[in-house]
């Protein structure tokens, strides 16, 4: 290739990669366009219109997780818990699709994961497919292990799951046969580990301090032995108490900051 021929060729390259990158560009600035779009319409609620600038957002520019986490939470908010329509199914399953979408794109995002993940949980949470839950607030732990709020969801649920079999008095302890009280004080005793570690992580808690209150109900109602029983009992009318006072101080506290505030914005 003589030399005049070698400047054409590169001068050639040179500008397909200039067009090639505007493009791009352009792309990239009509996807955060559609993004602001849709971030208007999800805040007015508009879910139909906002799913369709999602859409957009993420056609244009695929890399742009920010699209993907808003058309996922977008779905989330049109799925209406306990309703079986297949339209409200559907919702379901895109929304669990992007989510997991978002997981294997955020490989570096440790926020977006944790964040997928615990939609992912909620989701199924709310879909009765409990286990399934579960798996997705461990995945969590195990990428925001600075977070009791998964520790938390864990221990809601293994609450429900063993309150559903015992019956709000424990009136139905006595028609369990042994391997289903045996599952149910594991369940139990998953709950109390997974909380203890919640409020170690977080003190403040006032939730998770509750939740605990009701399983240590569970084991009282669980346990034949009388005296056990009544321990139990008054270790969770403790907690209760304690729940209660760190409320209440809580709601204080946020009470004299908002003076704080107001009286510094009048000033």
């Amino acid at each position: 290739m003589g030399l005049l021929n070698r400047v054409c060729f590169l001068t050639i390259v040179s500008a397909l990669l200039v067009a090639s990158s505007g493009c791009k560009m352009i792309s990239q600035l009509q996807a955060r366009d559609a993004l602001n779009r849709g971030v208007t319409a999800f805040s007015a609620k508009r879910h139909d219109e906002a799913v369709e600038h999602f859409k957009v957002a993420v056609e244009k520019d695929p890399e742009l997780l920010a699209a993907q986490l808003y058309l996922a939470t977008t779905y989330r908010a049109q799925f209406v818990p306990q309703a079986t329509s297949m339209e409200n199914l559907e919702k379901a399953r895109l929304a669990i699709e992007t989510f997991e979408h978002v997981i294997s794109i955020a490989l570096e995002d440790k926020i977006a994961q944790a964040t997928a993940m615990a939609n992912l949980a909620g989701i199924y949470s709310s879909m009765g497919e409990y286990e399934t839950a579960k798996e997705w607030y461990r995945s969590r732990i195990v990428v925001d292990p600075d977070s009791a709020d998964p520790l938390y969801g864990i221990g809601t649920i293994n609450w429900q799951l063993a309150y559903d079999e015992t019956g709000m008095t424990g009136e139905n302890v006595e028609n369990l046969d042994e391997e289903q009280a045996v599952a149910i004080n594991t369940l139990v005793d998953e709950g109390v580990d997974v909380l203890k570690r919640a409020l170690e992580l977080d003190p403040g808690y006032v939730d998770a301090m509750q939740y605990l209150n009701l399983l240590y109900r569970e084991k009282a109602k669980l346990t034949e032995d009388e005296e056990e029983q009544r321990n139990w009992e008054r270790e969770a009318d403790k907690l209760a108490l304690e729940a209660l006072d760190l409320k209440r101080r809580q709601q204080e506290e946020a009470e004299q900051a908002r003076r704080t505030l107001s009286t510094k914005t009048e000033d």
